[in-house]
């Protein structure tokens, strides 16, 4: 409710996708609080992962939305215009629908962390490493389409690095990133039970508001270069150059 005061100010609700990441780490950091015991090797594992996710990619869509201010997200500007004059009023479903996200996402560190066995399970520890790897992999995209866009006049298609494999490895690595958050937590009595976590994850980032706004908006700006990319190239899973 905050957050959705604050778009009424600034008249940009597209700060509801940094708020959704960065408010992760608070249930989080209650759940841990209100265990018996707060400070195990578990639980600073668990708010340490909840963090670094948040961070990471709170930070990376603050900067975007600071710098397209005043400039709405087009998903955000299209519902403004369809709702009209009740937009301001049906946006608070979208800021109470994200904090709703966020609760969900947030079970699996609380069922971890009310394990109360004090060693580090084998599949805790593949867990933090599928994480590592999807938070890596995640920066490294990042930065590549960065550089890439830095560096090259508007229209053309990425495909250096990952980009050549992937027509959204950011959104691959976000995946891998909560596949191993699953498996950290599985370790746990009825972790297995939180696999809606990743399942969200990843219908969000293929289905939702993560390849197709992105793929269309793509299409628009580079056209044929972009038509032909999609012919070639996996749209999330890296993989191997089609010929056509």
């Amino acid at each position: 409710m905050v957050g959705w005061a604050v778009s009424l100010k600034i008249r940009n609700a597209s700060i509801v996708d940094a708020m959704w990441a960065l408010t992760l780490p608070l249930p989080v950091a209650y759940y841990l609080l209100t265990t018996e015991s707060s400070f195990t090797a578990r639980n600073l594992i668990l708010i340490a992962m909840a963090i670094l996710w948040a961070l990471r990619l709170g930070i990376h869509l603050a900067k975007r939305i600071y710098k397209h201010h005043p400039t709405e997200d087009p998903r955000y500007k299209s519902l403004r215009e369809h709702w009209g004059d009740n937009a301001n009023r049906n946006f608070i479903g979208i800021f109470l629908l994200n904090s709703s996200l966020v609760f969900l996402l947030s079970l699996p560190f609380y069922v971890a962390s009310q394990n109360s066995n004090n060693t580090i399970e084998t599949l805790e520890s593949i867990g933090i490493i599928v994480y590592l790897i999807g938070i890596t992999g995640e920066i490294i995209s990042d930065k590549q389409l960065s550089d890439f866009l830095r560096n090259t006049p508007p229209g053309n298609v990425c495909q250096q690095g990952i980009w050549n494999y992937s027509r959204h490895p950011n959104y691959f690595f976000e995946a891998v990133i909560w596949i191993g958050i699953y498996i950290f937590c599985t370790a746990s009595p009825g972790g297995i039970y939180t696999i809606h976590a990743p399942i969200i994850m990843i219908l969000l980032l293929t289905k939702v508001s993560g390849i197709p706004p992105a793929e269309k908006s793509s299409l628009r700006s580079k056209g044929d270069a972009y038509r032909d990319y999609q012919k070639t190239t996996s749209a999330f899973v890296p993989w191997f150059k089609k010929h056509h």
